[in-house]
């Protein structure tokens, strides 16, 4: 009979499934019945009354209330309900697992940990499980134990491009970068076109500044890595200028490491990414022209006896022009703002490039 209910529930049958359960409960007035009919009419009080009838051992009771309140999102009161469901029976990683997410909700972190802790513990190979245990244990200000939580939880959610970043955030909170390197590969391999500028930045500052990885590794030692990645990513990212600065300041910023030429070709290749958006918003062409005069200030010093170096005065001349033509476009359409005196001061910068350039260009 009982799975009888279950059918006529699952299937809609919501009052043929009732009249079975009053006809059970009156043959065999249990807790069990009285859950039962819980089911069938979303009626919370039955599920009390078998708790109640079972001297609070009912551990379906407290499981059904703890899922409505969860469901109505009173979060304190479902996790009480899970709680004492729990303590009558332990061995439920599911609802370990949901009082987890209850606990996030209200929050209460320590809560939170204890959950999925034991979620995990019952289920080793649940990899969200893992994922929110590293979330907790990271509110908690417990880096290192969020950071081996999320490693675990790659392990059983490899496909996850999702569990991926909460990785690769967590590996860049602790200065792991060989972490990073791998989450952001991986995070690319699974088709999604990432280009984090914390992440970017993350790994060019610690290669820059050759800031010590966790295991104590110079920064610097990452550099052929970061670029290779990198390098990968932008056969996958074509167009995201977060990833060509980089690229570029790999070659131009790192002691021992520069090739200008190659980083000047970076920095106009995240020029031409980020003016697809040029026209959208002033911040947008505020962008472009912060590219540009980086740019100018390395084009301007380059050896003149670089092969690269026309080429470069010639794409740059060109850059400036347009930015000149799109400011002035911007400014018709625009009242006296600090926004309107940005794009006047940028148009300046970049006519003033542009006589430096066509200076430059005369002897080339």
């Amino acid at each position: 009979w009982e799975e009888q209910v279950k059918a006529l529930v699952g299937s809609g049958r919501y009052e043929a499934a009732e009249k079975i359960a009053r006809t059970m409960l009156e043959q065999d007035p249990t807790p069990k019945w009285y859950c039962i009919l819980g089911d069938t009419t979303q009626d919370m009080t039955y599920y009390e009354t078998a708790w109640e009838l079972s001297n609070e051992t009912s551990s379906r009771a407290m499981k059904s209330l703890g899922y409505h309140y969860f469901n109505v999102k009173n979060y304190e009161k479902a996790l009480e309900c899970m709680l004492k469901s729990l303590e009558c029976n332990h061995l439920q990683s599911g609802l370990w697992f949901t009082a987890g997410c209850t606990a996030l909700a209200l929050p209460d972190y320590a809560a939170a940990v204890r959950s999925f802790t034991e979620a995990v513990r019952l289920d080793d190979e649940n990899g969200q499980g893992w994922s929110n245990l590293g979330a907790a244990h990271e509110r908690l200000g417990n880096l290192e134990r969020a950071h081996n939580c999320y490693k675990e939880a790659t392990r059983h959610c490899f496909n996850n491009w999702r569990i991926w970043e909460n990785f690769i955030c967590s590996a860049a909170r602790i200065q792991h970068i060989a972490s990073v390197i791998v989450a952001y590969r991986q995070i690319v391999n699974l088709g999604h076109k990432y280009d984090d500028p914390k992440i970017l930045g993350f790994l060019v500052s610690s290669v820059v500044n050759n800031a010590p990885s966790i295991d104590g590794k110079p920064g610097v030692t990452f550099h052929s890595k970061v670029v290779d990645l990198l390098k990968f990513a932008s056969t996958k990212v074509t167009s995201s200028h977060h990833l060509w600065r980089s690229l570029a300041a790999l070659f131009l910023e790192v002691p021992g490491k520069e090739d200008v030429g190659l980083g000047i070709d970076y920095l106009i290749k995240s020029y031409h990414s980020a003016s697809l958006s040029i026209e959208k918003s002033v911040e947008d062409y505020l962008t472009c022209e912060k590219i540009a005069s980086v740019t100018f200030e390395y084009v301007s010093g380059e050896d003149k006896d670089s092969p690269t170096f026309a080429r470069h005065l010639q794409s740059l001349s060109t850059i400036l022009q347009i930015l000149i033509v799109k400011g002035h476009k911007l400014m018709e359409s625009m009242e006296e703002s600090v926004q309107l005196e940005n794009i006047r001061e940028a148009v300046r910068s970049s006519k003033e490039h542009l006589n430096t350039i066509e200076e430059l260009m005369l002897f080339t």
